[in-house]
């Protein structure tokens, strides 16, 4: 309606089609935020305890890993001078698959043999660190300062100290390996108590193969075979 003067005019439109729809006075009330979703004390429970028995899973792992798998030594002796020190920190695969077939040239621990002419002080330690240079069905002799291994002569990458030479001050009788043992000598040839005096070793007394040396006189040192 539209007026004019003292007349009043009534429009014959409606209101404008284009708004339709379109709300110009009202304000809508916003919506309620959602609330936070907070876990009840029994899923909040549920899921400590699925922590708590993850972190004891990885502990025992941690445990077994150490024990079945790789385990920490401490070289008794300079027996294997000048490769390892005394007191030198070595790990050591015990896992037979990890550590595969032992080679001519490996470094492995063992256990004292029962038979073991050697000095007192050596008898005190219960496991030795020693090379393995013959394995089963080789044949190994000395002539001498020289080893020779099934008619060759060994060829050693300066494993052994060259002051006392391949050799030391003990020969090495004419020895054939057996299955299942193994002929090991020490890396200082000069001052050592292995295969040439208690004989060849088995493989059930091999605890494992040392593949690092991770410290050396109190300080970490890394390096690996």
């Amino acid at each position: 309606m539209v007026a004019i003067g003292t007349r009043t005019i009534h429009s014959r439109r409606g209101s404008d089609y284009r708004l339709r729809g379109v709300d110009l006075g009202s304000e809508e009330t916003p919506a309620p935020l959602a609330k936070k979703y907070r876990p009840n004390r029994r899923r909040r429970r549920r899921l400590a305890l699925k922590w708590v028995a993850g972190l004891a899973v990885a502990a025992l792992a941690a445990v077994l890993l150490r024990v079945e798998v790789v385990q920490p030594f401490s070289v008794p002796s300079a027996a294997m001078a000048p490769t390892l020190q005394p007191g030198d920190r070595i790990l050591v695969v015990k896992s037979r698959p990890l550590a595969g077939p032992f080679r001519s040239g490996d470094i492995v621990v063992f256990q004292r043999p029962k038979f073991f002419p050697c000095s007192v002080s050596q008898k005190q330690t219960r496991d030795l660190v020693q090379r393995v240079i013959a394995v089963p069905g080789d044949t190994i002799w000395s002539i001498g300062n020289k080893i020779y291994l099934n008619g060759k002569r060994l060829e050693e990458k300066g494993w052994y100290d060259p002051l006392y030479g391949q050799v030391g001050s003990r020969s090495i009788v004419r020895t054939k390996v057996a299955a299942g043992e193994y002929f090991v000598l020490s890396d200082n040839r000069s001052d050592s108590c292995d295969s040439r005096a208690f004989g060849t070793i088995s493989r059930s007394s091999i605890l494992g193969k040392v593949f690092a040396v991770v410290g050396r006189n109190g300080h970490p040192y890394i390096h690996f075979f």
